[in-house]
């Protein structure tokens, strides 16, 4: 009897042993399955923290490329700005026009002299000297030069010369045959850098004449477009 009820008692114990097996493996097994879905969460955050540094790094890329783009329209800007300062000062100093006149006869003298007009008509950019009789070129371009001459004096010689600097570009003369006004005009074309100088002058033992406000003998000149 005894004997039999050990053996009952053994396999009571045994069932309990597998059962408590069983419910462990089972424990063991749910541990097991939390931690496989942890680690797939923990993967899925790193897979988006990796994406999300990805999109950074691509957000500050964009950002200094936008930066550096910024920095050269800064100074294409600036670039446009100094020239369209230097084209405005070149406008203004593009308006340049002059016309003189001589009131009283001049010469002859024993050398060639420089004509001084002191009558202006016209000095748009005050580019002559009344003081001196020199046009100075305010800016680099192209300049018109025309002028005209009269003597009365009855054999005499008459006539200008247009000088650029030190340079004659033309001569225009005469020789008064009768007691009469005698006339000669010319004109030209000159390129000139921005200091330049134009003048009229008078060559050795000639003459021009000239009464009060009639205007005989004019210098004039204007800027055709700057360079």
């Amino acid at each position: 009897m005894k004997s039999a009820t050990a053996l009952l008692l053994i396999l009571c114990l045994s069932g309990a042993l597998v059962q408590a097996e069983m419910a462990s493996q089972s424990d063991i097994s749910a541990e097991l399955g939390a931690l496989r879905a942890s680690v797939e969460e923990l993967r899925l955050m790193e897979n988006r923290l990796a994406a999300s540094e990805s999109n950074v790094q691509a957000q500050e890329n964009t950002v200094k490329e936008l930066r550096a783009e910024l920095d050269v329209t800064k100074t294409e800007l600036l670039h446009y700005k100094e020239q369209a300062e230097k084209m405005e000062k070149k406008l203004d100093g593009s308006k340049v026009a002059f016309s003189v006149a001589l009131t009283e006869a001049v010469g002859p003298f024993r050398v060639e002299t420089t004509i001084i007009y002191p009558n202006i008509i016209t000095n748009i950019g005050n580019a002559y000297n009344a003081h001196t009789g020199f046009f100075t070129a305010p800016i680099s371009g192209v300049y018109f030069f025309r002028f005209n001459v009269m003597d009365s004096w009855k054999d005499s010689a008459m006539g200008a010369a247009l000088y650029k600097n030190n340079q004659r570009v033309l001569l225009n003369n005469a020789w008064n045959h009768w007691e009469d006004n005698e006339h000669v005009s010319n004109g030209v074309v000159l390129e000139l850098s921005q200091g330049d100088v134009v003048h009229m002058r008078l060559p050795a033992w000639y003459s021009v004449t000239d009464f009060g406000e009639h205007h005989f003998n004019i210098f004039s000149g204007f800027l055709l477009f700057p360079m």
